[in-house]
C-alpha cells in the first residue's frame, strides 16, 4: 500500500467518518448508512456510507493483532444485518487503516470496533463515500481496491490536511 494514498484515504475517512453516527443499513452489500458531522455537513450534501464487500467482524475492543482471513467469520445476509444494526446510533470516534493492506478500522464511542478486511487479489473489499446530490460539485470516495491498493478521491484541501 502507498503510503501517500494511505495518508490521503485516511484524511478522507476522518472527514466523512469520524463524529458520525450509523443511521441505517441497506442490505445488498451490506451498506451502511452514516449519518453527516460538524466537519462535513456543509460540503457534502449526499449520503455518506460504507460499503462492505468483504468479511467483517465486530469486536468488543480494539484487537491486539490483525486478525487472519481464516479467522473471520462467514456470515450470511440476516447475520451480517444483525451484527450491523447492534451498532445503530453509536458514533464512530477513529478511522484507521492497517500499515501493508487496506483494513478498515471504525472505533465507536462505545469501545467496540468494526474490522473490515481490505485484501481481495481480483475485487474491491470496501469503500466510503457519499452519494452524488446536484448540489455536490466534490466528489468523496475512497475504495479498498484489488492487491492491497487505495483509490482516493476528495477536495485537495481535506486530502492534503
Amino acid at each position: 500500500m502507498n503510503p501517500k494514498d494511505k495518508k490521503d484515504a485516511l484524511n478522507i475517512l476522518n472527514f466523512l467518518c469520524k463524529g458520525a453516527t450509523i443511521e441505517g443499513v441497506n442490505f445488498y452489500g451490506p451498506k451502511l448508512l452514516l449519518s453527516e458531522t460538524k466537519t462535513n455537513s456543509e460540503r457534502v450534501h449526499g449520503q455518506v456510507y460504507l460499503n462492505i464487500e468483504s468479511e467483517f467482524c465486530l469486536y468488543q475492543t480494539m484487537p491486539k493483532y490483525t486478525p487472519h482471513h481464516n479467522e473471520l467469520p462467514k456470515l450470511d445476509l440476516v447475520e451480517s444485518a444483525k451484527l450491523l444494526c447492534e451498532l445503530s446510533l453509536k458514533e464512530i470516534i477513529k478511522v484507521s487503516l492497517h500499515d501493508d493492506c487496506p483494513h478498515l478500522f471504525l472505533t465507536f464511542d462505545s469501545g467496540e470496533v468494526l474490522f473490515i478486511w481490505g485484501h481481495h487479489q481480483e475485487y474491491e473489499s470496501w469503500q466510503v463515500g457519499s452519494t452524488h446530490d446536484e448540489l455536490d460539485d466534490e466528489t468523496w470516495l475512497v475504495v479498498a481496491c484489488p492487491g492491497n491498493e487505495l483509490a482516493v478521491w476528495g477536495a485537495e484541501d481535506v486530502i492534503g490536511l
